[in-house]
């Protein structure tokens, strides 16, 4: 069985290479090991919230 289609776009960032240090610091701090591009969906999606946006995206 095929996994749920998601309405999603994929998108290409250019990073600083000290802007990826950050973000490599905040994944060896976090408990399940998050890939590069799952912690920066989860700082975009709580940036999102915090300035009053509704994210509701569906999560298995």
């Amino acid at each position: 069985m095929a996994p749920p289609k998601r309405d999603t776009t994929g998108v290409l960032v250019r990073m600083h290479a000290k802007t990826l240090d950050a973000i490599d610091d905040l994944i060896a701090k976090e408990g399940d090991d998050p890939s590069r591009p799952e912690m920066i969906r989860r700082l975009v999606k709580s940036s999102l919230k915090e300035k009053g946006y509704e994210i509701g995206e569906w999560v298995e």
